[in-house]
Formats: structure tokens, C-alpha cells, sequence
């Protein structure tokens, strides 16, 4: 996609579609700033090792696993109505940390609370898309999301290069700057509430839905979810605990990816309206693959400086490929057997993805103290291969179009 259609794109027709749009990238400089912030705050105060770094992930992927519940137990409200409760619970879960000051179980009870939040969020805001979107949009719409999400990357990236860099504040400033982002998202999902009840065509909800049809579908939620928590885990932490890096390098690396993502992400959303879900993940599956490979072998064949740019230059490819989950998401929508199983089942898919995502890190992590960085990243090619083996198993896009 040229980039002079970046903005009409992401501005789209729909009052409903900027709301959402804004929400998405609210909520992202929000995340962008707990990604940032966690893996120093760990390391340098509350002085944790990687052990315990990994075993953490069990905590903070909790409210994944329970997402289906969620859902489940919230239907009553709405789609905008929970993304609105998300805002206001994330706000509440950044003031928790900036009041938290050293105490690590206060640390993990607002932590379990922000992704809470957006584990809420997360499903809806993807419902709400297709919905707008139509029959055949869905990708470029996804990936307009993807880029306002960047686009909030790149505020949260500010956010903590002011507050911590120029204004050389601490860490408890930086959740405040988080908690008034978020306060902001809430009174905007105000109108998303206002426009989903004047719809007379809305989805009814629906609370649980488990179907055979869609079992490759949660295949893919297993293996993504093994591996997304392992560089979302590890990667950082290499640089941080290996490195020396800090917050603000971390910030900056996030928001060089998210500036490449305004436009990186609508274009992966028009190949995959274009060539097809099959097509687009294999060739991301062969580029995690290789990716894990240098991850692993960077550390040992490169010298510091040159591993650490390697390393970065990792990160922000990993942080473009993270945005081609929109592509499962496509595919569920486009073997539905009915419109109202799209909410549930993303719920259910999110909770398999994070039923992974607490067992794999705390593995992991007992490898990286024992065999090594390397090994963790050995684990994750692995996966690779396996989530290619699949991903050649979903029909082609012509199949699509003639079903």
C-alpha cells in the first residue's frame, strides 16, 4: 500500500471505526510503556534473575487464560462496553504501580491487573474491525489497526523518553503519564458504547463456543502462543540482563518498529486480502525460523556492539511479524459457521494461546540457567517448524474465494 492512502486508510468512513482506531492506539502506547518499563524495573529494582523473570509470566498470563471466562461472565455489557471497563481497570492497574514503589507482590497484583485489561480489550477491538469492515476488507482494516496500534507505540516510546530521558524522572511518573493515557481511551470508548446501541444490527452475544471446524484454528493458538511468549519473555531480557540495555533503549527500539509499522502493517493486511492467509503465514513461519537461528547465534558469534545491534535489528523485525497474527484472525472469520461465534471463539483462542504461554516461560527459563540464551531460542525454531507444518495445512485463498 503507498503511503500518501496511509492516512485516508486509517481514518477510514465510520465515526465508529475512528473510535476504534484511537482506542487501539491508546491502549498500545500503554503496553508500549509496561514493555518497556518491566524488564528494567525487574532487573534494576527489584533485582529478580532470569528464573524468576520467566516464572513471572505465569502470573501475567493468568488473565489470557481466563480470557475466555471473561468474556464469557462480561457478555451482558457489550463489545464497547467492556473495551470501556478495560480502559478504566489498565488506568486503575498503572496507578497501582506507580504507588507500588519496591514491593514485588504489589508489582505482581497490578501487573495481573493491567493484562487483564487488555486481554479483555485485545478480542473485541478485533471483533469490532471485522464487523466494519465487510466481506472483503478485512485484512487492510486489520491492518489499519495494526497501525494505529503503531502509531500508539510511538507515543508510549515518547512517553518514556520524556518522562524518564529529558525530564530524568523515575519509574512511579512514567505509570502516572500511562494511567492519563488510559483515562483518555476510556472517555473516548464513551461514544463506541453510544454508537453499538443505536445499532440495530448488532451481534448478540454469545458465551462459549467450542466447534470442530475450528480446530485448526486453535492449533495455530497453541503454537503462536509458544512462540510469542518467548521473545516477548526472552528477547528484552537478553538485552537487558546480558547487555546493559535500559528502559529507554528499549522504548526507542519499540518505537523504531512501530514507525515502521505505519505502513508496514497495512501492507501485510493487503497481502493477505490479496494472496491469502496460507501464503502470508508461511512465509512468516520460514522468517521466524531463521530469525530464532541468529537470535541463538548472535550472542556467540558476534562481538558486544555488533550483537547488540544484531539483537535490536531482531527485535524490530520480530515486533513487524508479531502484527501477521491479524491473518488467523481472517481465517476465523472467514470459516465461520455463524457471525456470533466470532467474540466466544477468539476468547477460546486467546485462552489456548496463554495456556502455552504460562508453561513455556518458566521452561524457558530453566534452560537459559541451565544450557544457556541460546537454548531458548533453539526451542523457538523448533516451534517455527512446527507452526509451518500447519499453516501449509489451511486451505488456499482460491479455496477461500470458492467456498
Amino acid at each position: 500500500m503507498r503511503a500518501r492512502k496511509l492516512i485516508p486508510e486509517l481514518l477510514d468512513h465510520t465515526p465508529g471505526m475512528f473510535r476504534l482506531l484511537a482506542a487501539a492506539a491508546l491502549m498500545s502506547a500503554a503496553g508500549n510503556v509496561f514493555s518497556s518499563v518491566m524488564p528494567d524495573f525487574l532487573c534494576n529494582v527489584l533485582r529478580v534473575g532470569g528464573d524468576v523473570r520467566g516464572a513471572l509470566e505465569t502470573p501475567r498470563e493468568l488473565p489470557g487464560f481466563l480470557q475466555v471466562v471473561m468474556l464469557s461472565a462480561l457478555a451482558g455489557l457489550g463489545r464497547a462496553g467492556v473495551i470501556s471497563l478495560s480502559f478504566w481497570a489498565g488506568a486503575a492497574s498503572f496507578v497501582g504501580l506507580a504507588l507500588a514503589g519496591a514491593s514485588f507482590p504489589w508489582f505482581v497484583a497490578m501487573m495481573i491487573l493491567w493484562s487483564a485489561s487488555m486481554h479483555l480489550f485485545v478480542p473485541l477491538r478485533d471483533a469490532m474491525a471485522v464487523d466494519l469492515a465487510g466481506e472483503t476488507r478485512r485484512g487492510v482494516v486489520l491492518g489499519n489497526v495494526g497501525a494505529s496500534r503503531s502509531l500508539g507505540l510511538i507515543v508510549g516510546t515518547v512517553s518514556v523518553w520524556l518522562v524518564m530521558d529529558l525530564a530524568g524522572m523515575g519509574y512511579g511518573q512514567t505509570f502516572w503519564a500511562s494511567a492519563v493515557l488510559l483515562v483518555a481511551g476510556a472517555i473516548l470508548c464513551r461514544g463506541l458504547v453510544k454508537l453499538e446501541h443505536s445499532d440495530p444490527d448488532r451481534v448478540k452475544p454469545r458465551r462459549f463456543v467450542v466447534r470442530r471446524e475450528y480446530r485448526l484454528y486453535y492449533v495455530l493458538a497453541v503454537l503462536f502462543g509458544a512462540r510469542k511468549q518467548i521473545f516477548l519473555t526472552f528477547a528484552p531480557w537478553l538485552l537487558v540482563s546480558v547487555y546493559g540495555q535500559r528502559a529507554p533503549e528499549l522504548a526507542l527500539a519499540m518505537g523504531v518498529s512501530a514507525g515502521a509499522g505505519l505502513f508496514s502493517k497495512p501492507l501485510f493486511g493487503n497481502l493477505i486480502d490479496r494472496f491469502g492467509e496460507r501464503t502470508v503465514l508461511t512465509w512468516e513461519s520460514v522468517l521466524v525460523f531463521l530469525m530464532c537461528v541468529s537470535y541463538a547465534a548472535a550472542p556467540s558469534v558476534l562481538e558486544p556492539v555488533a550483537a547488540v545491534f544484531t539483537l535490536y535489528g531482531l527485535y524490530v523485525l520480530d515486533e513487524l511479524l508479531f502484527s501477521l497474527a491479524m491473518a488467523r484472525t481472517t481465517y476465523l472469520s472467514r470459516i465461520l459457521l455463524a457471525k456470533e461465534d466470532m467474540v466466544p471463539t477468539l476468547g477460546l483462542g486467546g485462552t489456548i494461546d496463554h495456556a502455552v504461554s504460562m508453561a513455556v516461560p518458566a521452561g524457558a527459563g530453566f534452560l537459559w540457567v541451565t544450557a544457556g540464551t541460546w537454548s531458548v531460542f533453539a526451542l523457538a525454531s523448533v516451534v517455527a517448524l512446527v507452526n509451518l507444518f500447519f499453516v501449509r495445512r489451511m486451505p488456499g485463498h482460491r479455496e477461500h474465494s470458492a467456498a
